[in-house]
């Protein structure tokens, strides 16, 4: 693992991504970030398709340059040393990872031999992610052989090799099955909690992050809508908890019972006979269940589930159009603005030339390193290469 400094694992700083649409229409994929992400902890990164979120994960790995604004990770000016930001950063991309013609076992041990780790520690990492992620059977077999579910393992376990400072995860959980998918988000919690690992963690199952993460930042149209806790952003949202009812033989509530219920909460039918969902702020909780045993009565009810707001019900209040609505283009500013326009944000240093008409954000040019710098390994297998040719 590459030593750094002790501040923010990472910081973003007015960070401006833009492109031309292919009508000459400029659109920025990320419009005026700024937010910090500590060290040791597990950050969200939330949006729907098209929010800007792969955008923004490829200039923190310095694959993409921004048009303007900074972006430093673990101490490190990612414009002026994208190679050297590699060194210290894990990144497992939603479509897996190269060494697929090797066996598990040797994919592991490459690629933290690539990362700058001695023959003994990178074998002895290698038998404890092959014990941890319960991949011993299938250890010795080629990846490209292996079940989906058995390939995003090895992949995983392939950016945790080198024990990096910062991994980035897109959608680590795909292709799981139940027992994986928790296996994935207790690894994560242990990384952070036990080894002080920073892991940012790119996902549409927010249902299932959210036992994972300490702070969320949820993504829309290029920039961040919300940010903080999930318990902050569930008091931000003012999120209702839910009580789902089922009265026995699919009857139905009395006006007076639904009266009562509806003196706490918001009463609604369900989606079959004989069933009722109660809203109602958290902390009227214990006030719900009283009438529910005593005015409603235990004998009356069938079932009921009780549960808290989610950082999913979060998520879904905060998104303000469907999954996979096109971003809207950002106007460029005017020249000169009307006495009642909108204060325009102060002017930062362009770092990359906005693109060409129709084309979209791609990763940086190659920089010219000096010999030394081409022989080193560390950051080698940072990022997805093609697979090895046979």
């Amino acid at each position: 693992m590459v030593k750094t400094d002790d501040g923010p694992a990472v910081e973003v700083r007015d960070l401006v991504r833009a492109y031309r649409g292919r009508g000459g229409e400029l659109i920025k994929a990320n419009d005026g970030l700024t937010f910090d992400v500590p060290r040791g902890q597990v950050f969200g990164l939330f949006g729907a398709n098209g929010a800007g979120k792969t955008t923004l994960v490829l200039q923190m790995l310095g694959l993409v340059r921004p048009t303007s604004g900074s972006i430093t990770v673990n101490g490190i000016d990612v414009v002026r040393h994208p190679e050297l930001v590699k060194s210290t950063v894990g990144f497992l991309p939603q479509r897996g990872l190269s060494m697929r013609l090797i066996e598990a076992r040797r994919a592991l041990h490459y690629t933290g031999r690539l990362r700058g780790q001695s023959e003994t520690d990178a074998r002895r990492q290698t038998d404890e992610l092959i014990e941890e992620l319960g991949l011993g059977p299938y250890a010795d077999r080629q990846v490209e052989r292996l079940s989906g579910g058995l390939m995003r393992l090895v992949n995983f376990g392939m950016t945790l090799m080198g024990r990096p400072e910062l991994i980035v995860l897109d959608e680590p959980t795909n292709e799981l099955d139940p027992h994986n998918r928790r296996l994935i988000w207790d690894i994560v919690q242990r990384r952070a909690a036990e080894d002080g690992t920073t892991i940012v963690l790119v996902t549409h199952n927010v249902l299932e992050a959210e036992k994972a993460v300490h702070r969320v930042a949820v993504m829309h149209g290029g920039r961040i809508t919300a940010m903080g806790t999930p318990g902050e952003l569930k008091e931000q949202t003012g999120a209702q908890a839910r009580l789902e009812l089922f009265v026995r033989d699919g009857g139905s509530l009395t006006e007076a019972e639904a009266a009562r219920l509806g003196r706490i909460g918001v009463v609604s039918p369900g989606d079959r006979s004989g069933s009722y969902l109660v809203t109602a702020p958290p902390d009227r909780i214990q006030p719900l269940l009283e009438v529910l045993v005593t005015d409603v009565g235990v004998t009356r009810v069938d079932d009921f589930r009780f549960a808290r707001p989610t950082l999913e019900d979060v998520y879904l209040s905060l998104k303000p159009e469907p999954v996979g609505e096109p971003e809207k283009p950002a106007e460029p500013l005017p020249a000169h603005r009307a006495p009642d326009s909108p204060e325009p944000q102060p002017p930062v240093k362009e770092l990359a030339p906005v693109g060409a008409p129709g084309a979209e954000p791609e990763a940086a040019a190659p920089t010219t390193t000096s010999p030394a710098a081409r022989r080193t390994p560390l950051h080698a297998a940072r990022t997805p290469r093609p697979a090895p040719s046979t």
